[in-house]
C-alpha cells in the first residue's frame, strides 16, 4: 500500500508528525490484522527518536529507537506520557511486554518520577529506567489492546539534563485513527477550490459558502477559506471568514435561506469511501480540532454556529444534533458559548446543554476540543475544550444517555466554520435590515483529527 504522491496529499494525511500512511483502510477486523507504521523523527536534544507501531490480535506494540547524535551522553531514562486521551488512555498496568534493546525491562519500569528531574506534565506515564550505554536505544513495549496513535510527550534524561519533545503516543483505548486534516505552507495564497481539493483528499468538502454567482448573497471575489501562519502554533492554519462589507455573504446564493449566512468545512458527503470519517449508527467517534475566535467576535441573540453534528439526510435531519454556538443578548451583552442538543421528530431534545461560559476566555484564544460521542439514542456525548495558553479548562461536558441520531439518516457529519443568522434580516428585500451588532468575522482551525471505534458494517443503512 503506497502512501499518496503529492505534496498536499501527504500533508493531509501525515499532518499528525507521526501519522502512517499505511493506515487508509480501517475496518471491524484491522486488530486480526498486522498493521506496521514507520513514522517520522522527532528530536529531543541531541537524540533523534523514530516511532514503529505494529498491532496485531488484539495488542499494539510500540517501538522507540533513540540514535545519538552529537557525542551526546548515554541515557540514563526514557518517559513516555501515557495520558493522551484522558480516561481512555492506557495506563503503565496495560503493558503486557517491554524489552530494552532485545533484553526484557518489564522489571525496570515504573510510574514513579523518582529523581529524573524531569518536569513531567502527567501523572500517567511509563519510565524505563536504568538504561545501559548504546549508541541506540531500541526501547518496545506491548499494550493489551489497540490504541490510537495521539499526540503526547516525552522526556530523555541524559546525565543532569532532561530533554523534552512532543511524539506520537498511545491514546484512546480501542479507537482508530481514520483521518487528519491540517493546513499547509503549500496552500498560502491559494484560491477556495484548491484548497477545497486539498481537503477531499481527507474526506472532508469546502463546498458550503458564499463563493457562488446567481441567487442571494454571492461574494465570488472575496476571501472566505484561507490559510496563514500563527505564531502561537507556529504552524499553517486554516481561517474562515464571514462578511457585512463590502458585501453581505449569504447561504449558497440559496433563495430559500435568505435569512442566514454559511462559510463552513464539513465532512466529504460520502458515505462509501469516507464513512470512516461520518457518525455511523452505534459507531464511537471523538473528534480532536483546535479554533480561535479573534477579540471582539461578536455574537447576537439569534444562532450563530461555529460547530455542527448534523444528520446527512432522512426526514428529521433539519436541525443539528450538536452545535456549539457563541450567543449574546439582544443589546450584545452577555457574550458567552453554548452547547446545544436538538433532535427533530423526537422529544428527547434536551436544548441548551451549556450556558455562560464566558466568551472572553475564548477570544483570541487557542483552544483544543475533544467531543467522544456514541451515535445511538440512547447514546453519549462529551466535549471538553481547554485554552492552549495556560491549560485553563473552560468546558468539561459530558452526557451518557443522550440521544445522538436521528431516525431515517443514515450518517451524521460534522461541520466547522461560521452559520450565523442574519437577525430578522432578508438578503431579498433591499435593505436587508441585518441585525446591526453584526459585521465581518472570522474564525482559525486546525489540527483536526477523527478517530473510530466499533465501525459499522453496513454505514450507508438508514436506522
Amino acid at each position: 500500500m503506497k502512501c499518496l504522491s503529492r505534496k498536499a496529499a501527504i500533508a493531509a494525511l501525515c499532518s499528525i508528525a507521526l501519522f502512517s500512511c499505511s493506515q487508509e483502510k480501517m475496518d471491524a477486523t484491522v486488530d486480526e490484522k498486522l498493521v506496521e507504521t514507520h513514522a517520522g523523527v522527532q528530536k529531543a536534544g541531541n537524540y533523534a527518536v523514530h516511532l514503529g507501531l505494529s498491532s496485531a490480535t488484539g495488542t499494539s506494540t510500540w517501538t522507540y529507537t533513540i540514535k545519538k547524535e552529537n557525542k551526546a551522553k548515554d541515557i540514563g531514562y526514557f518517559v513516555l506520557n501515557l495520558g493522551g486521551c484522558g480516561e481512555n488512555s492506557p495506563t503503565i498496568s496495560n503493558i503486557i511486554a517491554a524489552k530494552v534493546n532485545g533484553v526484557d525491562w518489564m522489571g525496570k519500569t515504573t510510574a514513579s518520577n523518582g529523581n529524573t528531574q524531569c518536569q513531567i506534565e502527567s501523572d500517567n506515564f511509563v519510565k524505563f529506567e536504568n538504561l545501559p550505554g548504546s549508541e541506540v536505544y531500541t526501547i518496545e513495549f506491548t499494550l493489551d489492546s489497540i490504541y490510537a496513535q495521539v499526540p503526547s510527550s516525552g522526556w530523555i534524561k541524559a546525565g543532569t539534563t532532561c530533554s523534552p519533545m512532543e511524539i506520537q503516543g498511545p491514546g484512546c483505548r480501542g479507537y482508530q485513527l481514520t483521518t487528519s486534516l491540517n493546513a499547509d505552507s503549500s496552500l498560502a495564497g491559494k484560491p477556495y477550490n484548491e484548497l477545497n481539493s486539498y481537503a477531499r483528499i481527507s474526506g472532508f468538502d469546502y463546498t458550503e459558502h458564499p463563493h457562488c454567482s446567481g441567487g442571494y448573497g454571492g461574494h465570488r471575489d472575496g476571501i472566505h477559506f484561507a490559510t496563514e501562519k500563527d505564531d502561537f502554533l507556529n504552524k499553517y492554519v486554516f481561517r474562515f471568514n464571514i462578511h457585512i462589507d463590502p458585501v453581505i455573504d449569504g447561504d449558497r446564493c440559496s433563495s430559500g435561506t435568505v435569512d442566514r449566512q454559511r462559510n463552513e468545512l464539513k465532512s466529504a458527503t460520502n458515505n462509501t469511501e469516507w464513512a470512516k470519517v461520518q457518525g455511523n449508527w452505534d459507531e464511537w467517534q471523538i473528534l480532536e480540532w483546535k479554533f480561535k475566535l479573534p477579540a471582539g467576535f461578536q455574537p447576537t441573540s439569534s444562532f450563530c454556529h461555529i460547530h455542527q453534528l448534523k444528520a446527512q439526510d432522512g426526514p428529521n435531519n433539519g436541525s443539528p444534533v450538536i452545535t456549539i454556538t457563541p450567543r449574546a443578548n439582544s443589546n450584545g451583552s452577555n457574550k458567552r458559548m453554548q452547547i446545544i442538543h436538538s433532535v427533530d421528530g423526537a422529544q428527547t431534545g434536551k436544548g441548551t446543554i451549556v450556558d455562560n461560559i464566558p466568551l472572553a476566555d475564548f477570544e483570541n484564544e487557542w483552544v483544543s476540543v475533544r467531543e467522544e460521542m456514541h451515535y445511538a439514542h440512547n447514546g453519549y456525548y462529551s466535549c471538553k475544550i481547554v485554552r492552549q495558553r495556560d491549560g485553563k479548562v473552560l468546558i468539561d461536558f459530558r452526557d451518557t444517555n443522550i440521544d445522538m441520531w436521528r431516525t431515517g439518516s443514515s450518517y451524521i457529519r460534522s461541520k466547522f466554520g461560521i452559520y450565523r443568522s442574519l437577525g430578522a434580516g432578508r438578503l431579498n428585500q433591499n435593505p436587508v435590515g441585518q441585525n446591526p451588532l453584526l459585521k465581518n468575522e472570522s474564525m482559525w482551525l486546525s489540527d483536526l483529527r477523527v478517530y473510530e471505534k466499533n465501525p459499522n458494517p453496513n454505514p450507508g443503512t438508514t436506522h
